[in-house]
């Protein structure tokens, strides 16, 4: 564990291979095939789908927004003390969150871009555009899986913790012998 805490979002989320090479890519990753699809062969679908999927990724990203609040509401002093005593990371439950709000966002940005292409644009741009868009919002969706598991390891954390005694602040006064 570092001693350290993160200083920006790119350290916060500290991206490994294997955080990103999951179930919730692979289902994105359908996704974008089947908004690939419905670029070529069906556009006025296209049109439908835009605004379901914009409402579905702003819910999801008041959903984890909620999350990383509700996370970050128990990390008071005295418990990340505990933490650093018992040798945890208090941003590792934060990170899945972190993570499905970037692809929130970016979903977002895709879908509005998406959404204001020409409706004369060649076939392969929609297809590029739409399958990079499908891919973001099922991912952004997916993702909200390991969210949810991390909540379940955060209690264990939570009873893990408090197997620990109240710990007084490192610059607290020894009180005088006597």
């Amino acid at each position: 564990m570092s001693n350290e805490p993160p200083t920006s979002l790119a350290a916060a989320l500290d991206l490994r291979l294997s955080q990103i090479l999951r179930l919730d890519l692979l289902v994105g990753l359908i996704g974008g095939g089947g908004a690939i699809w419905v670029c070529l062969n069906d556009v006025e679908a296209l049109g439908r789908l835009i605004p379901i999927a914009a409402t579905v990724i702003g819910i999801v990203i008041g959903a984890v927004l909620a999350g990383i609040a509700i996370l970050a509401s128990y990390m008071d002093q005295q418990f990340l003390r505990k933490l650093r005593e018992i040798g945890r990371e208090p941003v590792r439950y934060l990170r899945p969150f972190l993570f499905t709000a970037l692809l929130g966002v970016s979903s977002s940005l895709l879908l509005l871009a998406l959404a204001v292409l020409p409706n004369h644009v060649d076939a392969w741009v929609l297809a590029s555009v739409g399958g990079l868009t499908g891919t973001a919002v099922w991912w952004t969706i997916a993702s909200v899986i390991a969210d949810l598991d991390v909540l379940v390891q955060f209690i264990g954390l939570q009873f893990d913790a408090s197997n620990v005694p109240d710990l007084p602040p490192p610059d607290a006064a020894e009180p005088p012998a006597g």
